[in-house]
């Protein structure tokens, strides 16, 4: 599978050095210098991955994260000079899959766009089976089409979500903390945050859960997570 990736970047020696090493790496790369080029570019590039600079020189990073995950589904990793988990945090919040934190090794950055890409893989090869399993009150489950839906209506989950979500379905009420989900659904090459689970939780319960408060992922105050 051929992937587009776009590199959201206003520094030139920096997008540059992600341009060049992305296509000796054999993907189709497209820059963008400035939040207005990179919404241009993703309606006729349409890019399956997005490594967006939270320091843009007309946008700030974060909105533009905001704006794509709103509209798209694919992988966004972002590029921080900054190292505060805070900001870290609000780019998951907003959207973002990964973060990179500057000055960045080269190879370390082609390892999580490896990372993302597979997920992203994995999403398209799927067979159109429309057999839905029940999940959660008004919501069930396609395992064949990677699809979730809600009172009749298709969920927009990121593939990380959606790997979440099946692995805790799978595995039912064995409780997992934070690290082992890390090394379960992100993979042992990442080198993440553990807040980057409980982002990921936040954001499945906010799409799944039910108006009566209840959740279908259970929190074990001082472990981590089950689902019942």
């Amino acid at each position: 599978m051929d992937f587009n990736i776009l590199v959201v970047e206003d520094e030139f020696s920096i997008n540059d050095i992600l341009t060049v090493a992305l296509r000796i790496e054999g993907y189709n790369t497209k820059s963008a210098f400035s939040a207005k080029q990179a919404r241009e570019l993703m309606e006729v590039y349409k890019p399956h991955l997005v490594l967006l600079d939270v320091n843009l020189s007309d946008e700030n990073g974060f909105e533009l994260c905001k704006y794509i995950n709103t509209r798209y589904k694919l992988p966004i990793i972002m590029l921080t000079a900054r190292n505060d988990i805070v900001d870290k945090v609000l780019g998951l919040e907003l959207g973002a899959d990964d973060y990179i934190t500057k000055p960045f090794n080269i190879r370390e950055v082609m390892t999580r766009v490896k990372v993302a890409l597979r997920r992203v893989e994995k999403y398209s090869n799927f067979n159109q089976n429309e057999n839905l399993i029940k999940l959660w009150e008004n919501v069930e489950i396609n395992f064949q089409g990677r699809k979730v839906v809600k009172s009749g209506e298709d969920v927009k989950l990121k593939p990380k979500e959606y790997d979440l979500l099946v692995f805790l379905m799978k595995n039912k009420n064995i409780v997992f903390t934070r690290e082992e989900l890390l090394d379960k659904v992100w993979g042992i090459e990442y080198d993440g945050e553990l807040r980057t689970v409980d982002v990921h939780v936040r954001r499945l319960r906010s799409k799944l859960d039910i108006n009566s408060g209840q959740t279908f992922i259970e929190t074990i105050f001082g472990v981590g997570y089950v689902m019942r």
